[in-house]
């Protein structure tokens, strides 16, 4: 691929011909690509197409190959160098990724939570703690920091009191406080409801007319704010499109004729919670608190999942639909007055409740933040059996059913030829697939899948929706999202939270159906 000419002193990154091996495998090839000042680039591609490393060989934390490797300069300070010492400094970056990380170290770091002032400070120190105290200049830059986000009002406000959206705002201020040439945002709507999405990507718009030079990765092209001005697409390593946005044509989205709701009245609720069994799930009157009591999460909740039922749940970031999961888990309970009932096939078994270890043995769960959680060194195999016993890593010896069963859903889900490889291999897509097919292992009677769509390209989402539309023929399935395009086709049942209480049920009243039985087909649940 021929560079385009530029003028002197434009250029801050030039790639020539590089080629990138990671363990033996080459990831990325013959890019050739020059950043110059002013652009607002957006790297589009499927998971596993190279965009990751595309970014860590940017900001120098990987070389080109040592053998016909092509070339990667630097021009930040006027003249070109092959050394990335620095660079990091030079190019920041923000992601969802890193947000989960961030707070699973300051979970286990801090006694007393840090402020929002200080985690925009950190950027200044080059880690994730403060060290020192800020000079009189130092609190001035913390403070243009984040104003240009908007979020001088949370100055003082604890971390853990922030909504996902604030937070990814925070960490975007603590990347600017450096004054960074370059600010990359990773995939970074991921996570938000929409509300929080609409205002990051407002604020991030801002930031652009204000001189901060944009490098934006995401699967969703809605989050393509109107600053950019070239775009990129990777594909197998490979630049297989670039230029500028102008030219970019989106390709055509096939939509679903749009589903009717109606919504259920306080007697239907109340007639569901009553019946007779069999039910999935029965929630009555509960409330749910804090660890220390203090305060209530959620708040008079009354819900009912029946088997063939499947449902959407809707709300807002800190509304409640996380402490929801954790209920139908057992991994919380209600406050004295309310009750949960799982798994009940006849009336005589309410005398009975399923303990929380044989409900975790039915209910298979999935989500962006367990994925980001699971960082166990385990092969594709080996992660997926994991699923039997409802654990993180840790394995027992399994029996010629499990060995079997294991195999079958490896098969299912095209990870067959992964099944010795280390999930820290895999791309995040992949490893996606590795974690559903983990909740599957088990037959599972109820799927819980939390945002799972989140950080999947479009071929990646067309393809589990695929899956889950066969699977739901006989696995009722919860589905949390925060995308209205997300809802697939057979959700019968929509659950809207606000503020911890529930503000609507409702339930479809025209759906999309199957026009094949051959559409039909069973996914072998169980062997």
């Amino acid at each position: 691929m021929t560079l385009a000419p530029h003028a002197a002193g434009d250029v801050l990154i030039r790639l020539e011909r590089v080629n990138v091996a990671l363990n033996g495998r080459q990831v990325l090839h013959d890019l050739s690509w020059v950043l110059r000042r002013g652009e607002h680039w957006a790297v589009l591609g499927p998971n596993g197409a190279g965009k990751s490393t595309f970014l860590r060989l940017l900001r120098g934390e990987i070389w080109p190959a040592p053998v016909d490797g092509g070339s990667r300069y630097y021009y930040f300070d006027g003249r070109p160098t092959a050394s990335p010492i620095g660079v990091p400094r030079r190019i920041a970056l923000v992601g969802a990724e890193q947000q989960q990380r961030y707070l699973r170290l300051h979970a286990r770091w801090d006694a007393q939570p840090m402020q929002v002032r200080d985690v925009v400070f950190t950027g200044l120190l080059g880690g994730e703690q403060v060290t020192r105290r800020p000079t009189r200049s130092e609190l001035a830059r913390v403070a243009r920091a984040m104003d240009a986000l908007g979020i001088q009002s949370l100055a003082d406000a604890p971390l853990h009191q922030l909504s996902q959206g604030q937070l990814r705002k925070v960490l975007i201020a603590r990347a600017l406080v450096g004054d960074p040439d370059v600010l990359i945002l990773d995939e970074v709507g991921v996570g938000l409801d929409a509300r929080s999405r609409h205002e990051l990507l407002e604020a991030i718009e801002r930031l652009a007319a204000q001189g901060t030079q944009l490098l934006i990765t995401t699967h969703r092209r809605d989050e393509i704010v109107p600053a950019i001005t070239h775009v990129m697409e990777l594909r197998e390593g490979r630049i297989v499109w670039l230029g500028r946005r102008e030219a970019l044509v989106a390709s055509a989205r096939r939509r679903s004729r749009p589903a009717t709701w109606q919504a259920l009245d306080d007697a239907a609720i109340a007639r569901r919670a009553a019946a007779r069994p069999p039910l999935l799930v029965n929630i009555v009157n509960a409330d749910v608190a804090t660890a220390d009591g203090d305060a209530l999460i959620l708040r008079g909740v009354t819900w009912r999942v029946n088997p063939g039922e499947h449902w959407a749940i809707l709300g807002d970031n800190g509304a409640g639909k996380s402490t929801l999961l954790r209920l139908v888990l057992g991994e919380l309970w209600p406050v004295h007055g309310g009750r949960i009932e799982r798994f009940v096939d006849r009336p005589d078994d309410r005398q009975r409740a399923a303990s929380v270890w044989e409900a975790k043995q039915r209910i298979g769960y999935v989500s962006c933040e367990f994925q980001a959680r699971y960082s166990a060194d385990l092969t594709t195999a080996q992660v997926v059996a994991s699923g039997f016993f409802a654990s993180v890593g840790w394995l027992q010896p399994l029996s010629r059913a499990q060995k079997q069963r294991v195999r079958e859903v490896l098969t299912l889900f095209g990870l067959l030829p992964l099944a010795r490889r280390s999930i820290l291999e895999l791309s995040y897509g992949q490893v996606r697939k590795v974690l559903i097919a983990r909740a599957l292992v088990n037959a599972p009677r109820l799927l819980i899948l939390d945002e799972v769509f989140d950080g999947l390209d479009a071929e990646a989402r067309a393809e589990l929706a695929g899956v889950f539309q066969r699977i739901a023929a006989q696995t009722s399935v919860l589905l949390v999202t925060h995308h209205a395009e997300d809802i697939l086709p057979f959700i019968t049942h929509r659950l809207v939270i606000d503020g911890g209480r529930i503000a609507s049920q409702e339930r479809k009243v025209r759906h999309q159906l199957l026009r094949r039985k051959s559409d039909l087909c069973s996914i072998p649940i169980a062997s």
